[in-house]
């Protein structure tokens, strides 16, 4: 037996379709939706600065782990524009050639950003630093550091430091609320990282944690190019920088791709779905269920009971009580919820 709303006239089972998954159904998605994207829009703001300042300092020092940086962080400003736009995509409206809407373009995009632009960004920084390496190594005249101009350098390092620190501050801030908001045991940012189904988060928080990762690269480049005037240094603190990128690309995009093919919901949601669902008048059995998250917070979920009755009109009523329940027992969720009644056979 299939839901109540499959007896409806098509039109109007696509408008309730269309109501159900949409935020606007639940105050609390709706809620929790007005504080997505607010990590990105603070590293976008952060990485703008750092970009500009970086970029100078390259031209103006001509040192190869400021070029890498300099990459680094327009890779950053793009994947966070890529984010933007992918997170306004997903709120287009239901259609018939996409009945479960658009909430993937979130993953979508947050792959595109792995693979494409951190990965582009990473080989660039990486020719770059190499072939500075085999100049520099060819010509010894060209290992005399110019310590007044790297110097200049540290000093936008230090400064895109504090301010990359800001942006990572903001994304731990908003993965902190975000556990707080849906009821989620507190953790550490890297376990949070491995379980979030927000791309835009995973991104976020991958971007700040490499970008700090490889303004140290830098540090230590440049520091040594300037304490023993070499800049066979500096060349090998920019190939630091763009390796780190490419494989930051990768674990990303390992990510981000899991995320793109579907991912089911965590064990501690997993357990008050069941809860919720077993604990429902009418309910006999959980016979199976299967779930997958179309987005951070809308969720496909499937499942087959067994009912108190075989009785068309009873099994109506338990279906809509199921729902109920679900939507109670997890409100910071949108559902999209299918229940079919059936007898548990145990095969003999």
């Amino acid at each position: 037996m299939k839901e109540p709303s499959d007896t409806l006239p098509l039109d109007a089972t696509a408008s309730q379709a269309q109501l159900n998954a949409s935020g606007d159904t639940n105050p609390t998605v709706v809620a929790e939706q007005k504080h997505a994207g607010a990590a990105v829009k603070a590293a976008l703001i952060a990485n703008i600065g750092v970009a500009i300042a970086k970029l100078a300092a390259a031209v103006f020092t001509g040192s190869s782990s400021m070029l890498s940086e300099s990459v680094h962080s327009i890779a950053d400003c793009s994947n966070e524009i890529v984010l933007i736009i992918g997170d306004k995509v997903s709120k287009h409206k239901l259609n018939s050639e996409h009945p479960f809407g658009w909430y993937r373009t979130k993953y979508l995009a947050s792959f595109v950003v792995a693979t494409l632009l951190f990965f582009v960004g990473g080989f660039f920084s990486t020719s770059e630093a190499v072939k500075k390496l085999i100049a520099v190594n060819g010509d010894p005249a060209l290992q005399n550091a110019n310590r007044m101009e790297l110097v200049v350098a540290l000093v936008v390092v230090v400064i895109s430091a504090c301010l990359e620190g800001y942006g990572l501050h903001q994304s731990v801030k908003e993965a902190n609320e975000r556990m707080k908001r849906t009821d989620t045991p507190k953790m550490g940012i890297f376990r949070f990282w491995k379980r979030t189904k927000s791309a835009e988060l995973a991104s976020v928080i991958m971007e700040d944690t490499l970008a700090l990762i490889g303004l140290a690269f830098a540090f230590i480049g440049i520091g040594c190019a300037i304490i023993f005037d070499n800049e066979l240094f500096d060349a090998i603190g920019g190939l630091m920088v763009g390796l780190l990128l490419v494989v930051g690309s990768l674990v990303l995009a390992y990510k981000s791709g899991s995320l793109l093919i579907g991912e089911s919901v965590t064990l501690d949601t997993r357990e008050r779905i069941v809860r919720a669902v077993e604990q429902t008048a009418g309910v006999e059995k959980l016979i199976n269920m299967q779930t997958v998250h179309m987005s951070e917070d809308n969720i496909l979920l499937c499942l087959k009971v067994q009912t108190s009755k075989l009785d068309r009109d009873y099994d109506v009523q338990t279906v809509d009580k199921i729902e109920r329940n679900v939507r109670t027992a997890l409100p910071w969720f949108n559902f999209e919820i299918y229940v079919e009644p059936d007898v548990l056979r145990v095969n003999r």
